[in-house]
C-alpha cells in the first residue's frame, strides 16, 4: 500500500516535470529553472543594451547567465550530454556570442580583464590543493612514481612521430619537428611565444624571435586539434571502455596488496562542511603554495611557479608535513571551486579565447597532418607506457598526452573539463608545466645535432 502510494506521487511528481525530465537537470547554480531562465533573461538583455552593473558584479552576471543557460542546454541535450556537454556548451556558446556580435565589446574587455588578473588561477588554486591534499600519500607516491615514466614515454613516441611524419607530408625534419610539433608540447603559449624562440637563438646564433608569431598561430591550431581528439577518445572510452582502458577517473589500474590495504582503510573526506571558515582556510593554503611555488621558480626558473607549487604540494602531502584539517579544509575549497566557479571559467575561456591568432600562415594540410601524426604518437606512447607501468590507458593517455599537446593552463581545464576528468588536474599540470620542461630539455639536445647536420650552425 505504502509502495502504491509512493509509486502515485513519483508519477504525479514526473508528469508535473515532463517537460525538463528528459535531462533530469531542474537546477543551475542551485537555482530553479523556473527562477533561473527569467533571471538568465533579463540579464542577457541587460548585457545586449549595456546596462550590466560595472566592474566584477556585471562581468559575473553576464558570465553565469550565458554560461547557465547553454551548460544547461548541453545537460539535457541526448547527445550532446554523453560527452560532458553541460560544460562543452558554454565554450562553444560563449564564442558564437561572440562572434555574431551579441555581447558588447566593454564586456568582452572585462572579461578579458577578469581573466589577465588571476580569475583563472584563483579556480585553478583550488582545483591543485583541493585534488592532492584530499588524497592518500600512500596512493600519491605510488601514482606519481609510475605517471612520471608514462609521460616521458609519450614524449618520446610524439617526437618519433614527428620525425615520420616529416616523411609522410614530404616536410623536412627542421621544419616539422622543431617549427610544428614542438610548439605544441613544450608547456603552453609561453613556450612557443618566447622560450623555444630563445633556445632557437641561442643556439643558431641569430634572432629568431619573429619565430614566435608563427609558433603561436601553430600552438593555437595544435590546440583546437588536441581538444578534438580529446572528444573522440572520450567517446570512445564510453562505448569501448575495456578497449580504450577506461577507469573512470581513477589513475592506477594495478596496486600491490599495500596500496590496496590503504584503499580500503582511507577515508575520503567531506566533501562540504558546516563551519565556512574551512574556505577561508583552503583558499588561504592554495595561496600559500603557489606563493611557494613562485620563490622558488625564482632561484629555478627551468620549472614555472604552477608546476612548482604542485611539486611542493604532492611532497609536503608525502611527507605529512600538512594537518589533516588543513587538507580537509583544502578539499573543501576544492570542491567549492569545481561545483561553483567551473561553468564561469569555462564561459570566461571562450569569451577571451584566443581566437584572433592568425592562422592563415600555417593552416594548411602538412601541418594538420603532423599535428595529428605526432599527437598520435603521443597517445599510443602514453597508453602503451599505462599499460607497463599499471595505469588506467583512458585517464593515462589524457593526461600525459593530450594535457602534454594544448596551450598550457586553459587546454588543461577544458580538457580535463569535457572529460570530467577534473580531479586528475595535478597529473595534466604535471604534462603540461614539468612535462614542457622535459620536452625542452629534448629539443635543446636533438636540435644543435639537426641543425648541424643541416649546416645551419
Amino acid at each position: 500500500m505504502v509502495q502504491a502510494a509512493g509509486g502515485k506521487v513519483a508519477a504525479q511528481l514526473q508528469a508535473r516535470t515532463k517537460w525538463y525530465a528528459f535531462g533530469k537537470v531542474d537546477k543551475v547554480f542551485g537555482i530553479h529553472i523556473k527562477y533561473f531562465f527569467p533571471m538568465a533573461i533579463l540579464v542577457g538583455i541587460a548585457t545586449k543594451f549595456g546596462l550590466l552593473p560595472e566592474g566584477l558584479v556585471g562581468t559575473f552576471a553576464f558570465l553565469m547567465a550565458i554560461g547557465g543557460v547553454f551548460s544547461w542546454i548541453g545537460a539535457v541535450t541526448p547527445l550532446l550530454r554523453e560527452i560532458g556537454g553541460f560544460l562543452i556548451m558554454p565554450l562553444i556558446g560563449a564564442i558564437l556570442l561572440n562572434k555574431i556580435g551579441f555581447i558588447p565589446e566593454t564586456y568582452i574587455v572585462n572579461t578579458q580583464t577578469l581573466m589577465g588578473s588571476g580569475f583563472q588561477m584563483f579556480f585553478v588554486t583550488g582545483i591543485i590543493v583541493g585534488s592532492i591534499l584530499a588524497m592518500d600519500r600512500r596512493l600519491m607516491l605510488a601514482s606519481v612514481a609510475r605517471y612520471i615514466p608514462v609521460l616521458i614515454l609519450s614524449q618520446l613516441f610524439a617526437l618519433g612521430a614527428a620525425f615520420l611524419a616529416a616523411k609522410l607530408t614530404g616536410t623536412s625534419i627542421y621544419d616539422a619537428v622543431f617549427l610544428i610539433a614542438a610548439p605544441c608540447m613544450t608547456g603552453g603559449t609561453g613556450g612557443a611565444i618566447a622560450t623555444l624562440p630563445a633556445l632557437y637563438s641561442s643556439i643558431l646564433g641569430t634572432n629568431a624571435s619573429a619565430l614566435g608569431g608563427q609558433m603561436l598561430a601553430v600552438a593555437v591550431l595544435g590546440e583546437n586539434i588536441s581538444l578534438l581528439f580529446v572528444v573522440i577518445m572520450k567517446v570512445l572510452a564510453i562505448k569501448f571502455p575495456k578497449f580504450m582502458g577506461n577507469g573512470q577517473g581513477e589513475l592506477l589500474s594495478k596496486e600491490s596488496e599495500a596500496l590496496k590495504e590503504a584503499r580500503r582503510t582511507w577515508q575520503p573526506y567531506e566533501e562540504s562542511s558546516l563551519d565556512y571558515a574551512q574556505l577561508g582556510a583552503g583558499l588561504f593554503t592554495g595561496a600559500v603554495i603557489m606563493t611557494l611555488g613562485v620563490i622558488v621558480s625564482r632561484f629555478i626558473p627551468v620549472i614555472v611557479y604552477v608546476g612548482w607549487a604542485v611539486i611542493l604540494c604532492i611532497i609536503l602531502k608525502v611527507l605529512n608535513v600538512i594537518p589533516d584539517t588543513i587538507c580537509r579544509a583544502a578539499n573543501y575549497w576544492g570542491q567549492f571551486a569545481i561545483k561553483n566557479l567551473v561553468i564561469i571559467v569555462v564561459s570566461a575561456l571562450g569569451l577571451s579565447s584566443m581566437g584572433g591568432v592568425s592562422m592563415g600562415s600555417v593552416l594548411n594540410t602538412a601541418t594538420v597532418a603532423i599535428i595529428v601524426i605526432t599527437f598520435i604518437g603521443a597517445i599510443l606512447g602514453a597508453m602503451l607506457a599505462s599499460k607497463i607501468f599499471g595505469l588506467y590507458r583512458y585517464e593515462g593517455a589524457l593526461t600525459a598526452a593530450s594535457c602534454s599537446c594544448n596551450i598550457g593552463l586553459s587546454g588543461d581545464l577544458q580538457m580535463l573539463i569535457i572529460s570530467d576528468r577534473l580531479n586528475l588536474f595535478s597529473f595534466a599540470t604535471i604534462s603540461t608545466r614539468i612535462g614542457g620542461a622535459m620536452m625542452l630539455l629534448y629539443l635543446s639536445i636533438i636540435f644543435p645535432i639537426v641543425a648541424r647536420a643541416l649546416g645551419k650552425v
